[in-house]
């Protein structure tokens, strides 16, 4: 469930009864796991919360694909989410293009909610055709190729966030609505600093380390069944600190 699972790392906030902002990060500075403590569990319960009354049908197997369709058939007023969707929003053959309006998300206690993903291209060093990977790669990263794009598909489905230049562009910019939004999001990410604690690796909602992955899937299903009303957010996060304290060991 990729679209559940990034969103439960996105820096969640939430407010106890006292009007006090909490605020919950996955590790300390010095790997104590903080899965079960009281920040990220009133922030998980909001979220779980939130979703239950505000969200889609059936939101704990909703991916991107399907929270795009939501979208695109006029069944959701808002979709929180990555830049990249924006594109696909604005495509020629959108029934919404042009209806929609773009806005940077929601913070308290940052600047920015700073929370960035990416997709990269590698050339494996065993390869047998490194040259050509790498025209390959050289070429759809190109000035050239966003020509081509803009020209054949529209300027809105060029892949977004991989060229400053992109940003310079006027036809560009002139037709992608999203564009200046998306450069501030990008511009006002900090993977090195992203909240208000401080965090023992590199990463804003996912931490720069190999077992993260493995780690924050499990909880996030765990999430996913709680708003399905299978099992209780408690119960998933007393789980998953378990988790957690056995992954931090190795690091401590």
């Amino acid at each position: 469930m990729p679209a559940r699972a990034a969103r439960l790392g996105r820096g969640l906030r939430a407010t106890d009864d006292s009007g006090q902002h909490l605020r919950r990060t996955w590790f300390t500075a010095d790997w104590q796991a903080q899965v079960d403590s009281p920040e990220f569990v009133a922030a998980t319960k909001f979220y779980v919360d939130l979703v239950r009354e505000h969200g889609e049908p059936g939101a704990a197997q909703a991916g991107f694909a399907e929270c795009l369709n939501t979208m695109t058939q006029n069944k959701a007023a808002m979709w929180y989410d990555a830049t990249s969707a924006a594109g696909l929003l604005e495509a020629d053959d959108s029934p919404v293009k042009g209806k929609i309006g773009y806005a940077q998300a929601p913070v308290k206690e940052t600047d920015a909610s700073g929370w960035l993903y990416s997709w990269a291209w590698g050339i494996q060093a065993a390869s047998q055709s490194t040259d050509d990977a790498w025209k390959f790669v050289s070429w759809t990263s190109s000035k050239e190729y966003e020509e081509l794009v803009g020209k054949e598909l529209g300027w809105p489905k060029v892949p977004a966030g991989k060229r400053t230049s992109l940003y310079e562009n006027d036809q560009y910019t002139s037709e992608a609505p999203f564009a200046d939004a998306t450069l501030t999001a990008l511009e006002n990410a900090d993977p090195a600093n992203p909240g208000v604690q401080e965090r023992p690796v590199v990463g804003i909602q996912f931490l720069a380390f190999p077992e993260f992955a493995d780690l924050a899937t499990g909880i996030s299903q765990g999430v996913s069944a709680a708003i399905a009303g299978r099992g209780s957010v408690d119960d998933v996060l007393a789980k998953g600190q378990k988790e957690a304290e056995d992954v931090a060991e190795d690091y401590k």
